[in-house]
């Protein structure tokens, strides 16, 4: 249950931190800059949407730099269409669009925290799921609201 980190290339550096800190946490991600196939594509959009489909959570590393970026939405779309798991980490105090507040905003290490408590909660149900024993089974419109409740 992979977490899509989308960001701009400006807030690359936030991003791989946060990008370590949730694998400190056992919690799997996946960054672009990693990824071979962006480098050897003419179609990065195919790529970008197989990506996002193979994920199950998906986290918009946002600043002032996301106003100028065509990618962030793009993927943001993609997996809200898809149905994931939508947060926002915001790094500086810049105005987000109407679309963003829809989900839970992360702005510090303890949002970051509780949003990886919820990513836990929501693996063991799948785990569960998957070996048959009966769990809450929470839908991607729970984990929203109960998250942005708990932030």
């Amino acid at each position: 249950m992979p977490v899509f980190l989308s960001h701009k290339r400006e807030d690359k550096e936030q991003t791989l931190r946060i990008a370590g800190y949730l694998k400190q946490n056992n919690v799997n991600c996946y960054v672009d800059v990693f990824d071979p196939g962006l480098q050897t594509t003419d179609d990065i959009t195919k790529i970008l949407m197989e990506r996002i489909g193979q994920c199950t959570h998906l986290m918009a590393v946002v600043s002032g730099y996301t106003e100028k970026s065509w990618w962030v939405p793009f993927e943001i779309g993609v997996g809200s269409e898809k149905d994931r798991r939508i947060t926002s980490f915001q790094l500086t105090n810049v105005s987000l669009p109407d679309f963003l507040t829809k989900w839970p905003i992360l702005k510090n290490q303890n949002d970051l925290d509780t949003f990886i408590q919820f990513y836990k909660q929501d693996t063991m149900v799948s785990l569960s799921e998957s070996v048959g024993y009966t769990k809450r089974v929470y839908s991607a419109d729970q984990f929203h609201r109960e998250l942005k409740a708990r932030l």
